[in-house]
């Protein structure tokens, strides 16, 4: 990574997830509130896994009208998140606004291939030096979204979404470096020897469920416990105290995670990171699990997320080769967007069903490590 560009990387990065985080706090609110149809809440959540999963068409979308022009795709993301306010039928407005995801899902591998541009090393801090502040950006973004919506109604939200997310395509086709992709990107195939590459992205998508069955039952005991240690709060202190707690005081911590997650994942080797991150997860979710008060809160703080997303992509850069990234990066999206997919069918089982959330997220958990072990290390061993 070289030039005075880098600088402006963690700014993308950045505009992103403040726009995610506005999006992601409004939506579900809106939906539940002004179009009275919580129970769409879900199928919104299946059609942004599900349009996501489009990442897998990045490489060819690429290969085919290039890099800069892929971008020029991610800068209209915003344009159906602002079509979605003319809309007051829930399941037609959760339809169009998810389209962003599809049109963010294809072009957001290429930027983060082109951040990765001319490196040969060092993958984890190239990473954590571009993501530094997403996690600011997110947590700032779920506090302003109800901000935004007090002084302009639903349609401001939306359009202020729809600016970021084209602020950051629009930033990434100015000052990243330019390579001219056009029919000299190689098609990523996974070779005999790719074996591994292959079964860490089980080992991903196996892990990817059991955190979102982890981020979705713990949401739920942490609104509980803000009502049982500050009973006969006004609603709206309540709301902000569930805003800190859920996300800002974590999203305030994770600066000082990517950094160190970036420094480890390149002294200790990508996929040992990842390997403590997965056990970090599913003892983060036991202890918080079976603990009352503060604890429970506390737990919730802990930074696991940056190790476990620094370790991915650091490790997929390293076994991809520059041509082929946006490939590689496009199929670690695809295989996240899977393992969130796999928590719409079986949520309605595991929503009331304690044991059996425990159950699916240790089997889901160990099942990742066990993939890693026995299938990405030894296959790797047995390449050298």
């Amino acid at each position: 990574m070289v030039g005075r560009e880098r600088f402006f990387y963690p700014a993308i990065g950045f505009l992103n997830t403040l726009a995610w985080g506005i999006y992601y706090s409004f939506t579900r609110r809106y939906l539940t509130e002004d179009l009275a149809a919580g129970s769409v809440v879900m199928l919104l959540a299946g059609l942004e896994w599900g349009m996501s999963m489009a990442s897998l068409l990045s490489g060819l979308v690429e290969r085919y009208i290039g890099s800069r022009r892929q971008i020029l795709i991610g800068v209209s993301s915003g344009v159906p998140v602002i079509l979605s306010g003319l809309l007051r039928d829930p399941y037609a407005f959760s339809l169009i606004i998810s389209i962003s995801s599809l049109l963010w899902s294809i072009s957001w591998p290429v930027v983060l291939s082109m951040v990765f541009t001319g490196v040969a090393g060092w993958y984890g801090r190239v990473y954590s030096n571009f993501t530094i502040i997403t996690g600011v950006g997110f947590g700032i973004g779920a506090i302003l979204a109800g901000f935004i919506y007090g002084h302009g109604g639903p349609f401001l939200v939306l359009t202020v979404i729809t600016v970021l997310l084209s602020s950051a395509f629009a930033l990434s086709w100015v000052i990243l470096p330019y390579r001219n992709t056009v029919n000299n990107v190689k098609e990523f195939r996974l070779k005999p020897g790719d074996k591994s590459l292959l079964m860490f992205f089980i080992s991903l998508t196996l892990i990817v469920f059991a955190r979102e069955t982890f981020f979705a039952v713990g949401s739920v005991k942490l609104n509980g416990l803000v009502d049982s240690l500050y009973p006969g709060m006004d609603p709206g202190m309540k709301y902000l105290v569930y805003g800190l707690v859920y996300g800002l005081i974590g999203s305030l911590i994770s600066p000082f995670a990517r950094l160190l997650s970036g420094y480890l994942v390149d002294k200790y080797g990508a996929l040992n990171i990842y390997a403590v991150a997965v056990a970090s997860y599913l003892l983060t979710y036991w202890g918080f699990t079976v603990t009352n008060g503060l604890a429970p809160i506390i737990l919730w703080q802990i930074p696991v997320y940056p190790f476990l997303d620094t370790s991915v992509y650091a490790y997929v850069a390293g076994r991809t080769r520059e041509a082929s990234r946006t490939q590689g990066f496009g199929n670690i999206m695809f295989f996240t967007s899977l393992g969130g997919l796999m928590l719409i069918p079986s949520q309605p089982i595991l929503a009331s069903n304690p044991t059996g959330t425990g159950v699916a997220v240790t089997a889901s958990s160990l099942g990742s490590l066990l993939v890693l072990f026995l299938g990405v290390k030894r296959e790797e061993k047995a390449i050298r």
